[in-house]
């Protein structure tokens, strides 16, 4: 259902000329890292399938620490050989969408840039609500 799902929203985003995906992943992973995995987040799509991330990209020795077989696999985890690098990320969710006949370019974005999303999002409120009660608090305290 989820796959449909972000296949629909695939097809619109195409229909309305998106023709690059903007795509962040909120891990700390340092590049050249062997065993990894990172959950890629692309906001329209999270937002229309009301989706925590989008894709989850992870090498295949992570696939074998984790006792995984990747035939196992949901349909939006990608697999890849290489070492971590935000240029491996890309050129993997790239593929997934050339394997599906789309042919968005894939941009990497810093979570900073990233409107947020899904959990992002979700932590970011969490984050705020969280400052609010502090300040809430002081304010208290001052009277």
């Amino acid at each position: 259902m989820t796959y449909k799902k972000i296949m629909k929203v695939l097809n619109e985003l195409w229909q309305e000329s998106h023709e690059i995906l903007d795509i962040y992943y909120p891990e700390e992973i340092g590049s050249g890292e062997e065993e990894w995995a990172v959950d890629v987040y692309q906001d329209e799509v999270n937002e229309r399938c009301h989706l925590n991330w989008t894709w989850t990209v992870m090498s295949k020795r992570q696939l074998e620490i984790d006792g995984e077989k990747e035939s196992d696999l949901p349909d939006w985890v990608v697999v890849v050989e290489e070492p971590f690098s935000d240029e491996v990320v890309c050129k993997a969710i790239e593929g997934w969408l050339r394997d599906r006949g789309y042919k968005f370019g894939v941009r990497m974005i810093s979570l900073e840039q990233a409107r947020g999303s899904g959990l992002v999002k979700e932590l970011r409120q969490m984050d705020i609500e969280s400052e609010k009660e502090r300040i809430g608090r002081y304010f208290e305290l001052k009277k």
